[in-house]
């Protein structure tokens, strides 16, 4: 698949500066009715000027988009033929995304994977990278020169744990931060092992760390309450939260359609009325079709807009689908 191999089977239309409206969460959260259906429409490419060729001579593979809360900056990473997975990001020059080169320094290399990039509003950058116990680093985003500082390995998720009598190894493969950095997200999940190589993905389920006393902490009761409607026999990974914190979204694979050859998925979404409820039973938005592998969202910070990935041959390109939130 054309996806991480390590944590995941893993559009421009501008409004108001790249979407970013200055409407605060509180007042516009009042003027939606969070219970009420999906109503994202319009899949829109999202076109980002100067993107470099990468595999095959044509642009690099667009995958897991992040845009940050205060719409400035679009994140992705590339795909398993562009250096086995990199980030690379692109700032909102009016009316347009401009791509501006790789996250740095020391942040890419090509023997782990580096992806699935998130950011609070104070600019604390998460990212998914292979190389670390826990399989989720941060470091403080640097807008002025595109680099990361202060990187470490993030404390509170659950290390990698390999079972090598039942062939079995468990790691993260996603993660998303709230808006005011308090919480992450990510996605758990197994794999089978072929010896020591990396085998069939087995399983995977969303769930949370909060920050307390300045460590994120792991409540794995807490977490499998909040997400009991969310996870299911079939793989959900790659969530993303809404500025309040009230809205969920996710991918959902079927575990059959993967045993069976099938690549196709669902991006879902969910709600609740206050951050101590759980989540409630997740729907389908389905402008975005679940025919093909449609993977990723990522919610704008102003609800109306919600990114993805979608495979177009052997690569990924982004999109987006729109929505009036007032309505």
């Amino acid at each position: 698949m054309a996806h991480r191999q390590y944590y995941s089977l893993p559009g421009l239309l501008i409004v108001f500066m790249c979407f970013f409206s200055g409407v605060r969460a509180e007042q516009w959260n009042n003027g939606r009715d969070l219970e009420a259906p999906s109503k994202f429409e319009n899949p829109q490419n999202i076109d980002i000027h100067g993107l470099p060729n990468g595999a095959g001579g044509t642009p690099i593979s667009t995958e897991e988009p992040f845009v940050s809360r205060d719409g400035r900056f679009l994140f992705f990473n590339t795909g398993e033929h562009e250096n086995n997975k990199d980030l690379h990001y692109a700032e909102c020059i009016p009316n347009r995304w401009v791509y501006r080169g790789q996250i740095g320094p020391n942040v890419n290399n090509a023997k782990d994977v580096q992806g699935n990039p998130t950011m609070d509003s104070s600019y604390n950058f998460f990212y998914i990278d292979s190389g670390s116990e826990t399989m989720v680093r941060m470091g403080r985003f640097s807008p002025d020169k595109g680099e990361l500082t202060s990187i470490r390995d993030v404390e509170g998720v659950p290390k990698r744990e390999v079972k090598l009598i039942a062939q079995k190894v468990s790691g993260t493969m996603g993660v998303e931060v709230s808006a005011d950095g308090k919480v992450i997200y990510f996605s758990r999940a197994t794999w089978d092992l072929n010896g020591l190589a990396l085998g069939r993905l087995l399983g995977s389920d969303i769930f949370f760390a909060t920050e307390r006393d300045g460590k994120y902490v792991y409540d794995d009761m807490e977490a499998q309450h909040i997400m009991r409607h969310i996870n299911t026999s079939d793989l959900e990974y790659a969530a993303s939260i809404s500025s309040d914190g009230l809205e969920l979204f996710f991918t959902r694979l079927s575990l059959t359609d993967l045993t069976s050859g099938k690549i196709r998925s669902k991006i879902m979404r969910s709600t609740r009325v206050s951050l101590s409820e759980a989540f409630s039973k997740p729907i389908e938005i389905e402008a975005m079709g679940s025919s093909d592998f449609v993977e990723g969202p990522a919610i704008s910070a102003d609800a109306k807009e919600l990114y993805y990935h979608r495979r177009e041959g052997d690569k990924f390109r982004l999109y987006k689908v729109i929505r009036d939130v007032d309505r």
